[in-house]
This record gives structure tokens, C-alpha cells and sequence, in this order.
């Protein structure tokens, strides 16, 4: 075999195995990048910026009660998913990964003011931070009046607007 086409082959094994490096350093490169995931509770367009702070700070704060976070680390299992000792580290994970922001949310009415509901995390947990935020929004529902599970509100009264009504 001639010398250059032992060299080619050298070569071309050697751009093989950098090239499919880059592409695993890449794809754990994005599974590691920080994410976030949320639920808007769309609110009335004419609540002015200083009743959305305050009405999300009330939401925070009802939210990290301690009973209300255990309550979500025993219904999801976070005590495994999280890879922690016990309830309390999962209680205080997930109250360091709880977040409650002031935003704005797409409707088919156009943009409206909303408090986005939700958690962090990494990008491969995406569908952990998903079922987490789905739970909480269920305590939320509670707080505001409507049953998670119906969509009506809990005094009965029928379908419920309530998020638009806050």
C-alpha cells in the first residue's frame, strides 16, 4: 500500500472521530444549559404593574409554604427524581427552583398582562419541570378559586373567568 493512502485513511479516522466529539460535546452542551418552565395565568389588561407585583408576591408567598411544597414533593415523587436523602432537601430544592414572575401571555385576544408560574432547572429535565409546573398551577387554580379538574369554580357558580377577573 502506498504511503499517502495509509495517511489519507489516518486522516479521515481522525476527522471521524473529532467530528462525532463535537457532536456529543454539543448535544451535553445543550442538555446542560439552564431552562426554565412556566404556566402564565393571564390577568385583565387594565390591572396597573403595581397590582400584578403585589398579587404575584401574594402567590409567592402562599406557594412556598412549607406544607403546600410538601404536599408537591410527595404527589411527584421528588425525593427520587431529585436524587435527594430525604423530603426535606426535595422540599427545599424545589423551593429554590420555584419561581413566580410578572409577564404577559398570548391569547386569541391579542397580549395580556400574566404571572408566569413555574420552575428551573436544565434543559434534560425538561420533562420533570413540566410536570412540576402543572402541579403547581393546580395549587394556584385552588387559591383563586377554580377546581383543577372541572375548570368551574369552587363556589359553583359555573364556567370561571377568574383568571381574567384577578
Amino acid at each position: 500500500m502506498q504511503r499517502w493512502m495509509l495517511w489519507a485513511a489516518l486522516a479521515a479516522v481522525g476527522v471521524a472521530l473529532l467530528g462525532g466529539g463535537a457532536l456529543y460535546g454539543l448535544k451535553e452542551y445543550r442538555a446542560n444549559k439552564p431552562d426554565k418552565i412556566w404556566v402564565p395565568l393571564p390577568l385583565r389588561a387594565d390591572l396597573s404593574m403595581a397590582e400584578q407585583k403585589d398579587l404575584a408576591e401574594k402567590i409567592d408567598v402562599e406557594l412556598r409554604k412549607d406544607e403546600r411544597l410538601r404536599k408537591v414533593v410527595t404527589d411527584l415523587g421528588l425525593v427520587k427524581k431529585f436524587n435527594v436523602a430525604d423530603e426535606d432537601a426535595a422540599v427545599k430544592e424545589l423551593e429554590s427552583r420555584l419561581f413566580v414572575d410578572v409577564g404577559s401571555a398570548d391569547t386569541p385576544n391579542g397580549q395580556v398582562p400574566s404571572i408566569n408560574i413555574g420552575v428551573r432547572g436544565i434543559s434534560r429535565e425538561n420533562p420533570l419541570l413540566r410536570e412540576m409546573a402543572s402541579r403547581i398551577i393546580k395549587d394556584v387554580w385552588v387559591m383563586i378559586g377554580i377546581d383543577p379538574n372541572t375548570g368551574k369554580r369552587l363556589d359553583g357558580t359555573g364556567m370561571s373567568d377568574a383568571p381574567g377577573d384577578l
